[in-house]
């Protein structure tokens, strides 16, 4: 952090929110031309609000402009009306990466000599979105290669992109605003998506939920499960259930910066710069792999004050699924990397067949016309994840600590242990006192579930006390062979009694002290 001590900035926090003005202050009037700049600041800090009216008076007073890009068109429109609101079009002009990134392949100019300032707004942008976007490399390499400009880059979660630009050897001046977290009443973690399809169940009415899926027929799903909710994903998607999205209700959302429904499911396409402010919205949940856009979502409830706080939901990643993951980063990186070690002849030679993400054509002097090239940012952001899961793998609850460590979270709790505690303890108040005959048993035992390292199911008696015991359930099974025999010979009406003489277990419920 440049001329301002680690010490210093954490001693100010305790005073009161650092800003990014406050951080970078006047040393703004240092910058020079053609340096590049690194912001790394939460959400509700004043990113966006430097660039409106501090670099907006400095570009201002030097008669150069600001050209400020983003990487979603609802958050360019959203900016679009700020700037025009506050009459300040005369400096700063928006476009999206992707406007960037065709004017590229068209070979048309990007840059006008009138602009002094490139600013990347979320730049995370270029790494996270390599995978699903090829040509971010081409505007990320366009910004830097432009000497003449003073480039910004700005994100909430710049961890990986920071690494990119170490790995690339790129000189930077470092501004970091520490992120604070104080806002979060609780951190759930949650592993099967029925337990929270309970749980949504459970939310009271005068409290909102904002949830985040990584399949928009997921959240397409949920929206038609839950009535009273709003479901938001790109126009365009695979299996078509953009064109289910209400636009009306959508962009009354985007202006207002507040939803009506109780629910709001999304995609990830709400993950930066949308602000909802709302007192209601108790509850974001995310199910996003990606941990940068994951963190990314998590910050769309803006914080009011000092007594807004909210619950986090976090769906857990198995290392089943963490093990997936770096087959599938595994699988891309090989190649390449036997491309870049060989060069484009020998990998034909080997992979002439093979379809690989991370690799492309690329018009040459040679006998074929191309050459086979590997793209930088997403060859980087696979080798990043893939290290990052084999960290994970290595660790206890990895993913689990690797995320509360992420929020600042000290405790956690697990959603499924909850949800499952309360549905057992609801099944077993019906059966205290009961007679339990053998298919009563077997109900027993399958509601409980208990298996040993192996995967076999445990039915002993004395296994699920302990069971009980552990799990602080308030319960004990007597299976006495003396006392546990109906000994009735006829039922109260009068009936034969078909269990006379059989053996059974009786639940019991007993009242829980604290010591």
């Amino acid at each position: 952090m440049s001329l301002i001590t680690e010490g210093r900035t954490k001693a100010i926090a305790r005073k009161k929110r650092l800003t990014v003005t406050d951080i970078i202050g006047k040393e703004v009037e240092q910058w020079q031309q053609g340096e590049i700049i690194t912001i790394e600041a939460g959400t509700g800090v004043g990113k966006s609000y430097f660039i409106k009216n501090t670099l907006y008076e400095k570009a201002k007073r030097e008669g150069t402009k600001i050209l400020f890009l983003l990487n979603r068109t609802r958050l360019s429109e959203q900016f679009q009306r700020e700037i025009e609101q506050d009459n300040k079009g005369d400096t700063i002009d928006i476009f999206l990466y992707q406007t960037i990134e065709s004017a590229l392949r068209k070979k048309s100019r990007v840059f006008s000599n009138k602009y002094q300032y490139i600013v990347s707004d979320e730049f995370h942008y270029f790494l996270t979105e390599s995978k699903f976007n090829f040509n971010t490399e081409d505007s990320f390499n366009m910004i830097l290669a432009d000497t003449n400009k003073t480039k910004i880059f700005m994100s909430a979660t710049a961890d990986s992109s920071i690494e990119y630009f170490k790995h690339k050897g790129i000189q930077y001046r470092s501004y970091n605003v520490p992120h604070d977290y104080s806002h979060i009443k609780e951190l759930i973690f949650y592993r099967n998506d029925k337990v929270l399809e309970k749980f949504l169940h459970t939310i009271p009415k005068n409290q909102k939920v904002i949830c985040f899926t990584k399949s928009a027929t997921r959240a397409a799903d949920l929206h038609l499960l839950f009535k009273d909710s709003l479901f938001v994903c790109a126009e365009k998607t695979v299996s078509g259930v953009g064109k289910k999205i209400d636009k009306e209700k959508i962009s009354h959302m985007l202006v207002n910066e507040m939803f009506e429904e109780k629910f709001l499911f999304t995609t990830s396409t709400l993950d930066n710069g949308i602000n909802l402010k709302d007192r209601q919205i108790k509850y974001v949940i995310a199910d996003i792999e990606d941990v940068d856009t994951l963190i990314q979502c998590l910050g769309r409830k803006r914080i009011i004050d000092g007594r807004d706080k909210v619950t986090i939901i976090i769906k857990d990643m198995s290392n089943k699924m963490m093990n997936k993951k770096m087959v599938q980063c595994e699988r891309t990186i090989v190649p390449a990397k036997y491309l870049l070690e060989t060069g484009s002849a020998e990998y034909i030679k080997k992979y002439r067949r093979s379809n690989n993400p991370l690799i492309y054509d690329k018009a040459a002097k040679n006998v074929v016309g191309y050459e086979k090239v590997v793209n930088e940012i997403r060859y980087f952001k696979e080798c990043y994840d893939q290290n990052l899961y084999n960290n994970l793998l290595n660790k206890e609850e990895g993913y689990i600590n690797y995320m509360k460590d992420k929020l600042g979270q000290v405790n956690h709790s697990v959603l499924d242990d909850t949800v499952n505690k309360a549905t057992i303890s609801d099944y077993l108040d019906c059966i205290v006192g009961k007679r339990l005959y053998k298919d009563d048993q077997a109900e027993l035992i399958k509601r409980i579930d208990l298996r040993d390292g192996r995967g076999r199911l445990q039915k002993d008696c004395d296994q699920l006390n302990m069971y009980f015991l552990k799990n602080d359930l308030p319960y004990s099974l007597n299976n006495n062979d003396r006392t546990n025999k109906d000994r009735r010979r006829k039922l109260e009406d009068g009936q034969i009694n078909p269990n006379y003489n059989k053996r059974c277990w009786i639940l019991a419920k007993y009242q829980a002290f604290d010591v």
